[in-house]
Formats: C-alpha cells, sequence, structure tokens
C-alpha cells in the first residue's frame, strides 16, 4: 500500500486530530464532504470518543463534516469505509484497473455531479494502492 503526498493543510488537520483525539491518524484526505481520518483499528474508540465526542469537536472546529476509518491493506474494506453509506455489489482488481459493480442509484452516488466524486476516490485510489484506472458499472 501506497503512502499519499501530503500537503500542508492536511498536516495542519492531522496534527490537530492527534491533539483533540489522543490517536495518531496515518492518512488524511478529502471525499465528498467529508474529511476522512485514517487511524489503526485498535485506536478507534480512542479517536472518535465518548458518544462521537471528538468527531464533534473537530468538526466544529475546521467547520468540516469528519469521518475516522480503520487502516486497511485490504482494498474492498478500505473503499467500503471511505463511500460508506453507499453500497456496491462486488470489487474486480484486473492489473491495476479496478472495477466497482454497483446498483444505478449507488452508482449515480459514487460518480457525483460532474464526476466529482469519481475523480476524488481514483486519486485516493492510485495514491494508497497505485490503482492506474478506475471504472464504475
Amino acid at each position: 500500500m501506497g503512502r499519499s503526498k501530503l500537503d500542508f493543510r492536511a498536516i495542519q488537520y492531522m496534527n490537530l486530530f492527534s491533539k483533540i483525539t489522543g490517536a495518531r491518524a496515518g492518512n488524511c484526505f478529502n471525499y465528498a464532504d467529508f474529511i476522512i481520518f485514517e487511524v489503526p483499528r485498535f485506536m478507534m474508540s480512542r479517536a472518535i470518543g465518548e458518544h462521537g465526542s471528538n468527531i464533534k469537536k473537530l468538526s466544529s472546529i475546521i467547520k468540516r463534516k469528519i469521518k475516522v476509518i480503520s487502516k486497511s491493506d485490504d482494498i474492498e474494506e478500505f473503499i467500503q469505509s471511505v463511500i460508506y453509506p453507499i453500497n456496491f455489489k462486488k470489487i474486480v482488481l484486473e492489473n491495476d484497473e479496478l472495477i466497482i459493480f454497483a446498483s444505478p442509484q449507488s452508482k449515480a452516488m459514487l460518480i457525483g455531479r460532474g464526476s466529482v466524486k469519481l475523480n476524488e476516490l481514483k486519486e485516493i485510489l492510485k495514491s494508497h494502492f497505485n490503482i492506474k484506472k478506475l471504472k464504475i458499472l
């Protein structure tokens, strides 16, 4: 699994996340309207806080929606965490091309208006798993 390049803003978000939650984020990226923090599985409860208190506090400070996912080397589990609550039927990985099979409604939500979500997901998968092409069928 690759490591994405972090810009200055992402590093600031990760430092703030660590300060508020006491959990160290391994990565931080944008998807849809969310800033997603990737943390080790054993740190999930600490990162979220009691009744989501850490997430609510962080969200109010940076004025963006926050999502915390567990770090995973399994591409299917990773994608499901990122796109949740959208579901897909299956994933096929051939060489460096990934095909996501989804229902028509899920497909529309995965692509997004003007293919914004599709392009964001492509960039995330390129940096994490070196996926060159992404198709949603």
